[in-house]
């Protein structure tokens, strides 16, 4: 008990307030879900595939006896921006990476337990095949809302987590009951863009809005409008959330305008000029061309048909993917102008892209 309250008190000196503690490491009580999640294709391809690489925390630190998890929160104040014209980026891709921000801080932690024991640990922000929010909750830093998201009683669910795997033995008080905090509310289902959020429980990853700005996949016709100018990360399951309110009722703690984004500068944007501006970005890992398909989904939904004849160069893109996106932009801007276009680049075209072409000529966009 003493070394706990050591570690709280050094976490509290370093600005940590979200931190609890769990010795359970085998959570082979979830294969069962882990499977039909993977059996029903609700898993996505960031996921580690090896579902008991996911369950036992000693396939990623053979000698970890406990966890110290923290949470970071975020977007103090936030409230969606409203915009006609540029595209959004969710909220937590706002300032400095939280993957490198979160990391120093568990990396300080750490420093400072060592002053008082030595001991042998590993750093998880988000980077671990392991299931980070079941590992949080277990440590009681939150209970699972109906969207999956962890929420904590005093932050909501706008917290980034991550933990320290350790080789140290700490009297742990392990919460591996799930607590109902939402009751008879619906909101997150009800206004999932895409209808990701299952009413049985769990996300189909698939669907999800934040996965699609971020998937090298192609992206089906129908997600595509729903998607509306969201070029990274998605925060509506959030925003409606009531638990959520302590979060929105405060001042903003800073001005989110920056998640706005320019989507012609972004089109017209090297890779260079792309790291230069947005590569300390949580949100810049995915890279400058899948920001533009998202740019070319963003132009195609708010209409901007100004936008066209710079739409119309992407024809000549050498990537396929970039080609298909704008093709889709273009009908949803002028659909008579651009079949004409679509017909005319028929013949420079291979016949992945041709045979898309073709198929969105045909399609009720």
């Amino acid at each position: 008990m003493y070394m706990k309250e050591q570690i709280r008190e050094a976490a509290y000196s370093l600005g940590i307030e979200i931190i609890g503690f769990t010795d359970v490491l085998d959570y082979s009580y979830l294969w069962e879900f882990m499977y039909n999640r993977v059996k029903s294709g609700y898993n996505s391809e960031f996921e580690e595939t090896d579902i008991n690489k996911r369950l036992d925390v000693r396939s990623v630190f053979q000698n970890c006896r406990s966890i110290i998890a923290v949470g970071l929160p975020y977007g103090e104040g936030y409230r969606k921006l409203v915009t006609r014209t540029k595209g959004l980026l969710s909220v937590s891709s706002y300032g400095e990476d939280y993957h490198k921000k979160l990391g120093i801080l568990l990396s300080n932690l750490a420093e400072e337990i060592k002053k008082e024991i030595y001991f042998e640990y590993k750093i998880c922000v988000d980077t671990s095949p392991l299931l980070d929010r079941e590992i949080c909750k277990n440590a009681g830093l939150g209970s699972y809302g109906k969207n999956s998201l962890l929420i904590n009683e005093k932050f909501g669910s706008f917290i980034n987590l991550g933990y320290l795997l350790t080789d140290l033995d700490i009297d742990c008080d392990n919460k591996i009951n799930n607590i109902d905090i939402c009751g008879e509310c619906n909101l997150c289902i009800k206004n999932c863009p895409n209808s990701a959020i299952l009413k049985e429980g769990g996300i189909n990853s698939k669907k999800c809005i934040s996965y699609l700005t971020q998937t090298k996949n192609y992206i089906p016709f129908e997600y595509r409008k729903n998607m509306r100018n969201q070029i990274y990360g998605c925060d509506v399951c959030q925003l409606v959330c009531p638990k959520n309110i302590i979060n929105s009722q405060k001042e903003p703690s800073h001005d989110y305008g920056s998640l706005l984004i320019d989507v012609e500068e972004l089109m017209l944007m090297n890779n260079k000029e792309f790291t230069s501006k947005y590569g300390y970005l949580a949100g810049s890992w995915r890279g400058k061309n899948i920001w533009k398909r998202n740019a070319l989904i963003t132009i195609g939904n708010l209409k901007l048909d100004n936008m066209y004849d710079l739409v119309e160069n992407e024809l000549k893109n050498p990537s396929d993917m970039i080609k298909m996106y704008a093709a889709w932009c273009l009908l949803r801007l002028n659909k008579i102008d651009s079949k004409k276009t679509l017909l005319n680049r028929m013949k420079f075209e291979n016949n992945e892209v041709k045979e898309e072409y073709i198929k969105l000529m045909e399609a009720e966009l």
